[in-house]
Formats: C-alpha cells, sequence, structure tokens
C-alpha cells in the first residue's frame, strides 16, 4: 500500500449519543470530580500555608485570587468554546475538521497567553491599588504576580486541552492530571515557602512558584496526549490555512463564555475592593471563606464541565429526548447536594474558618459568610450547569445575560447598599438571594429554549 493510500489515526472519541444518560454523565463526572476537587485545592493549600506567615500574606492572596480567577475565566470560555464546537463537529463524525480546529485551537491559545503576560506586567501596581491593596499588602501581590505572569500558557493551554478531551467524550485523563497536579502543589509549597529540606525560603514566593511549576507539568502532558494520544494536533499547510475560520467558529461561543465567566471574578475583585474599605481583616476573612466554597462547589463546576460535551453531541445528532433528561437529571442533582453542602458547612463553619487563622474577628466574619452564602448552592449550580448547555446549543448570549443579572444587576448593587447601610454580614445574604434568582431564571429558560429547538 502507498504513502497516499494508508488509511488515516483515528481520533480517540466517545460516542455520547447512545446509552444510558446518567451513565455517560457519571463516567464523565467521576474523573472531573477528583481532579477538580485536587485542583481546587490549590487555593486551599497555598492559603493554608500562607495564612501561617501572616495576616497580611492572607488579605494579599485575597487580591491576587480575584484577579488570577479573571485570567482563569479567559480559559474558561475558550475552553467553553473550543468544547461546543467540537462536540458538535465529533457527533457528526467529521475528523478532519477535529483536527483543524483543535491544533488552531492551540495557536490561538499560544497568542492569548503571551498577550496576557506582558499586559499583566505592565498594570501590576495600578489594577491592585486599584482594587484596595495598601501598602502593607501590595508588596506581597507584586512579588507573587511577577512569577505568576511566567504561567498563562500553562494555565490556559492545559484547560482548552482538557476542553478538547472533554468535547471527544473523555475526562478521565484531565481529572487524573489536576490530581496529581495538586498532590504534587501541595508537596512543593511548605518546601519552597519555609525552605524545607535544603530548598530556598522564598516566603510568599514560595506558592507562585510552586503553582508555575506544576502547571507547567500539566502543560507538557496535555500537549503530549493530545498529539500522541487524541491524535488532534496537526500543524499541515491545510490546518493553517483555516485558523481564521476555526476562529470564528471557536470564538462564536468563546467570546459570549468568556463574558459570562469574566463578569464573575471582576464583580468579585470590586466586592473585595467595597470589603477592604472595612480592613485588612475583612479582606482575610473574606478570602478564608471564599475559598472553603470553592472547595464546596467543586460537584457543580464537574457538572457543568460534562454536560456541555452531552449535549454538544446530542445537539449534532438531533437527539433532544436525552437532552431533555440530561437538564432534569442536572437540575436534581444540583439541588439535592446544594441541600447537603449547607446543612454540613453550618454544621462545620466554626472549624473550617479557624483552619486558616486564629483571630476572632476573623473568624467570626467566615462564619458569617458560610452561614448564609451556601443556602443558594444548589440554584446556583444550576446556574453554572445551565451556562454551559446554552454554550453548547450553540446559543451562548442566555448565558451572559444570566450571569449579569446575577452579580451585576442583583449582587453588585444590593451588595454596596447592604455594606454600606447595615454592615458586611447582612451584605453577604444578598449573595445568597442573588443567586437563587439566577438559578430559578436560568432552569426555566434553558426549558423553553430547547423545547423551541425540539419543535422548530
Amino acid at each position: 500500500m502507498s504513502e497516499v493510500e494508508k488509511p488515516k489515526k483515528k481520533t480517540r472519541s466517545f460516542d455520547l449519543t447512545k446509552g444510558a444518560v446518567h451513565k455517560h454523565l457519571i463516567r464523565m463526572a467521576l474523573p472531573m470530580i477528583i481532579g477538580l476537587s485536587a485542583s481546587m485545592s490549590f487555593t486551599f493549600v497555598d492559603s493554608y500555608f500562607i495564612a501561617k506567615l501572616g495576616t497580611n500574606e492572607v488579605a494579599a492572596m485575597g487580591f491576587v485570587s480575584r484577579m488570577v480567577m479573571i485570567y482563569f475565566s479567559v480559559a474558561i470560555g475558550l475552553s467553553a468554546g473550543v468544547t461546543s464546537v467540537l462536540a458538535h463537529v465529533a457527533g457528526s463524525g467529521d475528523q478532519d475538521e477535529v483536527k483543524k480546529l483543535a491544533t488552531n485551537t492551540l495557536i490561538m491559545t499560544a497568542i492569548l497567553s503571551l498577550a496576557i503576560s506582558i499586559f499583566g506586567y505592565l498594570t501590576i501596581d495600578p489594577i491592585f491599588t486599584a482594587m484596595g491593596a495598601n501598602e502593607h499588602v501590595l508588596p506581597h501581590v507584586r512579588e507573587y504576580m511577577m512569577i505568576w505572569y511566567l504561567s498563562p500558557l500553562f494555565v490556559i493551554l492545559p484547560m482548552t486541552g482538557g476542553g478538547v478531551m472533554r468535547a471527544l467524550g473523555d475526562t478521565k485523563l484531565q481529572g487524573n492530571l489536576m490530581l496529581v497536579s495538586a498532590f504534587a502543589n501541595a508537596a512543593l509549597d511548605p518546601l519552597l515557602i519555609f525552605g524545607l529540606y535544603g530548598f530556598p525560603e522564598l516566603g510568599f514566593a514560595g506558592a507562585a512558584w510552586a503553582s508555575l511549576i506544576t502547571r507547567f507539568i500539566s502543560f507538557a502532558v496535555i500537549l503530549y496526549a493530545l498529539h500522541y494520544q487524541y491524535n488532534v494536533i496537526c500543524f499541515s499547510k491545510e490546518t493553517i490555512n483555516t485558523f481564521a475560520a476555526s476562529l470564528k467558529k471557536i470564538l462564536h461561543v468563546g467570546i459570549p463564555a468568556t463574558g459570562t465567566n469574566i463578569i464573575i471574578p471582576i464583580v468579585a475583585a470590586i466586592v473585595i475592593s467595597i470589603v477592604a474599605r472595612y480592613g485588612t481583616e475583612a479582606v482575610a476573612a473574606t478570602h478564608v471563606a471564599t475559598t472553603i466554597e470553592m472547595i464546596s462547589l467543586v460537584l457543580f463546576f464537574s457538572t457543568s464541565a460534562v454536560v456541555g460535551p452531552f449535549i454538544g453531541q446530542n445537539l449534532g445528532a438531533r437527539k433532544f429526548d436525552r437532552i431533555d433528561e440530561c437538564i432534569k437529571s442536572v437540575s436534581i442533582f444540583c439541588m439535592a447536594w446544594g441541600l447537603f453542602v449547607a446543612i454540613a458547612i453550618a454544621l462545620t463553619a466554626p472549624t473550617l474558618a479557624g483552619l486558616f487563622r486564629k483571630e476572632p474577628e476573623i473568624i467570626a466574619l467566615a462564619q458569617s459568610y458560610l452561614y448564609v452564602v451556601p443556602i443558594s448552592y444548589g440554584l446556583y449550580g444550576i446556574v453554572m450547569s445551565v451556562n454551559a448547555m446554552f454554550n453548547s446549543l450553540g446559543k451562548p448570549m442566555p448565558g451572559v445575560a444570566i450571569s449579569s443579572i446575577r452579580v451585576f444587576f442583583l449582587q453588585l448593587p444590593l451588595f454596596y447598599i447592604a455594606s454600606e447601610f447595615y454592615g458586611l454580614e447582612i451584605a453577604f445574604i444578598t449573595i445568597s438571594i442573588s443567586n437563587a434568582i439566577a438559578g430559578v431564571i436560568g432552569y426555566l429558560w434553558i426549558k423553553d429554549t430547547v423545547s423551541k429547538l425540539k419543535h422548530a
């Protein structure tokens, strides 16, 4: 057989248009739950060890985490665009188009990462000063971000690469990699922060170096897997020539999805600037509470990560009954798990808050957050999944609208007014109210949209 006649290698993928709906969702979700639990522990572990350095360092991490989440949101948005477009193509069986889209995604990711690094280095002081970082906190922020801005490529490419894998119905490698990375970060943190076993004592900067090293490892493994295991990287002239067309397809969902995700950390950054008016201890307490919150939301993040490719492939196959079943199953799960988490956190709030700092005022304020905000987690989980569903339907704008309603039109003004006149303890209640209203709106909207598509 001649070289021209050799059969092309097939991309590795899973068919989500057949078989029990719940089994597919569970199969994909389990690795993501394990992996995301581990990945979320980056901030938890960093915060735990940094808390031993002092209150200013904890407050600095509160500012840093908000800015880092903005960039993570860009990666999540791009990943959503990749997953949506690739899932449709995978559902139709066009392997050549899968390769073109995946390869051009990596090129786009490299260009974007360089731009973020350059912009970041030029804006550290003005941005964090505007957020409320004072002269005691800003040096720590600067110390961390000068290292972190070396890593955007190592952060964003694993996320967009993971989006490619999820579109093909596979979450196992990504989940395992996140788990290994989290263990590596947890091991490196104390070594580099405190200078144990002959390692240099880098203090606050040590946490940034630990993250950079582990992110680089993830980057290398994801790149290797996409090329050699999934066979979706092909830098041929034909592929490069389709860069603009691929970009247009991905950004059709990717830009609104980025908007959906990025407004959340932007509002979080504004909220932390409001909290900063109450002092460094208030910033530290809020960071402690939201760090615990991120771990508590892992199952919701995992669910939203897998509903996208499932709905995308079934939309490509025009199997709307399976999409309806997915929406129902996910909504029931979110409400049940949200109730369990709210009760668990309420019972353990004092202990959880005390893991980081022992100052009574920090523990008390963190408890105030943990008693009221988790009540809304079930409906907030629905918001996350609904936004992912809209992206996979190729209709990202409703997700933008729902997130805008939740954070811009409800949470931000209500939080500001409550903090101004009633204090932070009452202001935290407005976050819960915003989550609940957005959850109801999101559920009704996705049901109506799918019904219209089914009968179109």
